[in-house]
């Protein structure tokens, strides 16, 4: 409901010149996670904040103006969001979430500064606020504003690397409405033209669609094109994609050749993206973990862009704080169709671009998701934030989660890298050779001996199997003793040892020198072993 009311003269004198100094700066500087804006909201009428501070049918719309510190006042409206209240609906001094519409009473690309729908104002009206049309203050109901903050920052971080992923932002700001400090929010990026716009990609020439996923299976078309009587038409691809993950119900069939069909229609690599860094921080309630809870971007025939999707609603962020969850499955008592669809089983069609992602992001020289940089990250945001979280009744205890997701991301990133598999090693030079795998096992012969056995496999530069190479090594652990054998065309042989006495619990054997008969030279820095049983030069082998 839209309260369209008349405004006192009296009123427009807070109208002001804009100062040079402390202006907040334009998008996307607008949602610097390092930086903390202070926002001002006056209502016109007192009680107009009382009422929607309180309504929880977050319809309610009431003109406010509205600034950034030491700039002039703007007219805009603004509502409740429809985020739970902190601590509770109840308690007197709660903290809700704000929608502010920038352009509500004014959106003339024409620039004529003229506030639709308000009698007696006809200043101070603007349709774009630092390259924004409206602003989502988010109070972080389900956790903590620290923990959405947080999560935000990580997609913002994946978007900034080299993967082809393009992310909502995020930042921090101080809110004060009616002169009463309201305390800490997330500013979150709100999805809209205006955010394809920035984007280049909205196409001012062709078809364009932008589609809210609030609930499961339950598109909401929140831009799009509408046939000749103002019928909403779904663009090209939502109606070709009629099956699995896409349509969960009244589903057509899986088309042959579905793999390809969505590389040519859709950026995998950023919706895998997408997936993987919520798989990071845990959410419980978006794309891959539920189906819900994101948007995405089409166009129509001739388009210039593949589908692309953006995270949304990241309150659920650390929801556990879990760091064991499987990034395959992120809970194992509800079936989602995307992971089932796409990285859930060993053979999935995505699951190997899905592992790529992740060792882009934790694994290399220069992982996105390093731990020393995402604690330094920590600590300055813990600095910009403190005293605004203490001041906050309702944000005291966010200031622990800055500990708490640098204890997870300890243990987070560790479980992620034990459940990816080992990447293949570089390729070494031409002419090199190194050993490739190294395995063991023990063999009872009687109540006193038994025999151990080491395999060994060779490998040349290019990590192919190589055989005629003869392999020296030297047993010790309660043994000694030296070994030899060649390699078959399996690129493998084995060499044993008896050992008597019951005191010898295991023995060690460690290759020595790789004699091939084609003249490569052996390089044991470049040893290695596939099982990750060893590192490729000795291997212990436990009496069995």
């Amino acid at each position: 409901m839209k309260r369209f009311l008349l405004l006192p003269t009296s009123v427009c004198v807070l109208l002001f010149a804009a100062s040079s100094n402390g202006q907040v700066p334009d998008w996307p500087e607008l949602y610097d996670p390092f930086s903390f804006h202070t926002l001002h909201v006056q209502t016109v009428a007192p009680s107009d904040f009382d009422v929607i501070r309180a309504d929880t049918t977050y319809d309610i719309e009431v003109p406010a103006y509205f600034w950034a510190e030491n700039e002039a006042p703007v007219v805009v409206s603004i509502r409740r969001k429809s985020a739970s209240a902190i601590p509770n609906e109840l308690a007197a001094d709660k903290k809700v979430s704000y929608k502010i519409d920038i352009n509500e009473y004014h959106d003339d690309p024409g620039g004529i500064d003229v506030c639709v729908g308000i009698v007696g104002i006809n200043s101070g009206c603007v349709s774009k606020w630092k390259g924004v049309k409206k602003l989502s203050l988010e109070n972080g109901d389900d956790q903590d504003v620290v923990q959405e903050g947080v999560a935000w920052y990580l997609h913002r971080l994946a978007a900034e690397s080299e993967l082809a992923y393009d992310a909502g932002m995020a930042s921090w700001v101080k809110l004060y409405i009616n002169g009463q400090y309201q305390g800490v929010y997330v500013n979150v990026e709100q999805p809209d033209k205006q955010f394809l716009k920035n984007r280049q990609i909205w196409e001012l020439d062709g078809d364009t669609w932008l589609y809210k996923m609030s609930d499961i299976d339950s598109p909401t078309m929140k831009e799009g094109v509408e046939d000749e009587f103002g019928v909403e038409i779904d663009s090209p691809l939502a109606q070709e994609f009629c099956f699995a993950p896409f349509k969960k119900k009244r589903r057509c069939e899986t088309p042959e050749g579905f793999r390809t069909l969505l590389e040519e229609n859709i950026n995998m690599e950023g919706m895998l993206t997408f997936g993987a860094v919520s798989a990071f921080h845990g959410s419980h309630d978006d794309l891959f973990t539920k189906g819900k809870n994101f948007y995405y971007v089409d166009q129509g025939d001739g388009l210039t862009f593949k589908r692309e999707y953006f995270q949304w609603d990241l309150d659920e962020a650390f929801l556990d704080f879990d760091p064991n969850l499987s990034i395959y499955q992120m809970s194992s008592d509800r079936a989602n169709q995307y992971e089932d669809a796409l990285i859930k089983l060993q053979d999935a069609p995505f699951r190997a671009e899905y592992n790529a992602i992740h060792n882009a992001l934790f694994n290399g020289d220069s992982p996105v998701f390093s731990l020393m940089e995402l604690n330094a990250d920590l600590d300055a945001m813990r600095i910009l934030l403190e005293d605004a979280l203490f001041e906050d009744s309702n944000a005291k205890n966010a200031l622990q989660s800055f500990d708490l997701i640098q204890q997870y991301f300890d243990a987070r990133i560790a479980s992620i890298k034990s459940q990816l598999p080992s990447p293949p090693p570089d390729p070494g030079v031409d002419g090199e050779i190194h050993v490739g795998d190294l395995a063991g096992f023990g063999e009872s012969r009687d109540r006193r001996t038994w025999r151990a056995t080491a395999r060994v496999s060779i490998h040349d530069y290019m990590h192919t199997a190589l055989s005629g190479v003869t392999v020296s090594g030297l047993w010790v652990g309660g043994v000694t003793g030296n070994a030899t054998c060649t390699t078959d065309s399996s690129g493998a042989c084995d060499v044993s040892i008896l050992v008597s006495g019951k005191k010898i619990k295991s023995v060690t054997f460690t290759v020595s020198n790789l004699d091939p008969s084609g003249g490569e030279s052996y390089v044991s820095e470049q040893n290695h072993d596939d099982d990750g049983n060893s590192d490729g030069t000795s291997i212990d082998i436990a009496k069995p």
